[in-house]
């Protein structure tokens, strides 16, 4: 291997080849043809260990994307004398004693055997997806096996690239878009679900045949547990290992992500089937609570009203009678850029001050979606020139306060309905209406709440905090007004415009005089707030969605893999994780140093490396 200043290239590496594996892009070795890694060192001791876990996450995670139906991935750090191994999975990381590789020879000789293994699933890869490996090297399509909704086994086709999650701890989302045997589409979703939350596909059962939702056709409860892939756990701190369990879901195929629409009555319609939807789900006390642009599809170019947009990604939602401590608004839950400003008022907070998160969020939640689009994308779909309102939607992803305090200005200036139409493409200008008096009412729904955490005393039948309940009875006056809006605009667009009679004394019309704007309606000073500087690894693109290519996209080991081919990519979005106790990547490396490490023999790990996989992977 050529030497390289890139610190992204393992020492050794364990050259793969099978249905699994794809030579990269001008390259002989890549992280998509490798079946494990190594570092080697002088010595062995704790602090080198957490900053070896630090390096070798990262090569780990290239490995979950560029391999996306890795259930684990292993690693060897090796000394003159001694040896240990790293375990990666979508609970964090473990990694096991420094133990004298000339003492015990034959369990060294075993764990290089068990690396570099022949057997797939003892690699730590899902065998139930096979790939067919072109004359060049590179995956030209495959299989996927799974159950059926008659329960019988089934096996669908791959043809398109995987839609990946990045990153390791979580919920390791990955969508793979199939078709049967008959040549129909769907959607295969794997994701890893923690024990403690309802599965998805409960829910989707209660989805099923709601216009606006997703709809399930099959689905396998329990393909692996993260549990069954380590050693004995029974030694960790509380809370430092949380178990996974693998699911797979069988869904009828939808149209791409909202941002990728091609006009405003298509984009418009899919927002309004999508709230119509939300409301059908409330219907069945199932709240969304993550809504965002990758979780709205649209529906076929022919679709009639209520199946032009499509609200899917249930893995956060949950029923209204559950259990109080899953449903509070927190935060840390969710899409970040589009949340709630009393969900982001949250950190502020204590636990007794705390209410659950409640439909008016999520419908706030379309309110921003609808925002980001205006200001992001021109009326046909394509990039619209950037902006000073680009700036502050920015601090939308950042942390909480600043992320709070510009979307209070957004949402509270007066202003900014001037602003956002002087801004707005020329295609957008059928929808100032809409805007202004979505803003308004979201407004107005966002003040009651700020009064009510201080002046209702609510409590539910449990006993836990309900100061919203005077506001959220007005369910059908809620929904009724916002999906009024979209049905009103929708048709002005549909209209045809109307012929302007022309006089026959003249050969043209005059055009009327153009209005006067007031020197005293103009803000003196654009409201604005200044983007604030983060950590990279705190809110960054590595959080969003990516789409590695099988074909055109692959990395060399030599160099940082090369840029994925991505969806359309939100500016600061940032995807947080399924639990309220975690969020992913949440801490740089400048706040929470891995030099504070320390070894433990009573635990035999070292105690960091839990709180590191907890709140970095």
């Amino acid at each position: 291997m050529e030497p390289s200043d890139q610190p992204s290239a393992p020492d050794i590496v364990v050259r793969a080849c099978g249905p699994s594996f794809s030579l990269p892009e001008a390259a002989f070795l890549g992280f998509s043809n490798i079946a494990t890694f190594c570092n080697v060192r002088a010595v062995i001791d704790p602090i080198e260990i957490s900053t070896q876990l630090a390096a070798m996450s990262v090569y780990a995670k290239y490995i979950f994307e560029l391999q996306p139906n890795r259930f684990y991935v292993r690693s060897l750090l090796i000394t003159l004398e001694e040896a240990l191994v790293f375990h990666f999975d979508r609970s964090g990381a473990q990694h096991s004693l420094p133990f004298n590789i000339h003492e015990d020879p034959q369990s060294f000789v075993q764990l290089i055997l068990g690396l570099c293994s022949t057997d797939e699933r003892i690699l730590g890869l899902d065998d139930s997806i096979q790939w067919t490996i072109g004359d060049d090297g590179t995956k030209m399509g495959g299989t996927l096996r799974t159950i059926g909704s008659d329960g019988q086994p089934v096996e669908y086709y791959l043809d398109e690239d995987p839609i990946v999650r990045s990153g390791i701890r979580g919920r390791g989302t990955t969508c793979w878009p199939v078709k049967d045997a008959k040549g129909e589409r769907f959607m295969v979703k794997d994701y890893w679900v923690s024990g403690d939350r309802e599965a998805e596909y409960e829910l989707l059962k209660q989805a099923k045949g709601l216009p606006g939702v997703c709809q399930m056709v099959s689905y396998e409860a329990c393909r692996a547990q993260t549990k069954y892939f380590r050693g004995d756990s029974s030694a960790f701190i509380k809370d430092a290992f949380r178990n996974r369990t693998a699911v797979r879901i069988v869904m009828k195929a939808y149209g791409l992500s909202i941002e990728d629409f091609s006009s405003v009555e298509q984009v418009l319609a899919a927002l309004r089937d999508a709230i119509s939807g939300h409301r059908a789900l409330l219907g069945k006390d199932v709240v969304h609570r993550d809504i965002s642009p990758n979780n709205i599809l649209l529906g076929p170019p022919d679709a009639e009203e209520g199946e032009r947009g499509a609200l899917i990604d249930l893995d956060i939602a949950l029923r209204l009678n559950a259990p109080f401590a899953l449903i509070r608004a927190d935060h840390n839950m969710g899409t970040r850029m589009f949340h709630s400003l009393m969900v982001l008022r949250t950190f502020q907070f204590a636990e007794e001050k705390l209410s659950a998160h409640d439909y008016l969020d999520d419908l706030e939640s379309f309110f921003w979606v609808f925002s980001y689009l205006v200001l992001t994308y021109k009326s046909d779909g394509k990039r619209a020139p950037k902006s000073y309102l680009q700036n502050d939607l920015r601090n939308w992803g950042q942390d909480p306060l600043t992320a709070l305090k510009a979307k209070f200005v957004f949402l509270d200036d007066e202003s900014m309905d001037w602003e956002i139409k002087g801004l707005m493409d020329e295609g957008w200008k059928p929808c100032a209406e809409l805007f202004s008096k979505f803003r308004t009412y979201m407004n107005t729904l966002a003040r009651k709440k700020r009064r009510l955490v201080f002046e209702s005393d609510s409590i539910r039948e449990d006993g836990f905090p309900n100061r919203f309940s005077s506001l959220l009875e007005n369910v059908d006056e809620h929904y009724d007004y916002i999906l009024g809006l979209f049905d009103d605009t929708l048709k002005r667009i549909k209209e045809p415009p109307q012929a302007v009679p022309v006089s026959e004394s003249t050969s043209a019309p005059v055009p009327p005089p153009s209005p006067v704007v007031s020197l005293s309606t103009v803000p003196n000073q654009i409201r604005s707030i200044p983007c604030q500087e983060s950590s990279p690894s705190l809110y960054s693109d590595a959080s969003s969605s990516v789409l590695p290519s099988t074909n055109l996209q692959r990395s060399s080991l030599v160099q940082s893999p090369a840029p994925f081919r991505n969806l359309k990519r939100r500016l600061g979005d940032t995807e947080l994780d399924e639990c309220y106790t975690e969020s992913k990547r949440q801490c740089p490396s400048s706040r929470r140093g891995l030099w504070r490490a320390f070894f433990d023999p009573t635990l035999h790990v070292i105690n960091s490396v839990y709180d590191y996989c907890f709140h970095w992977l």
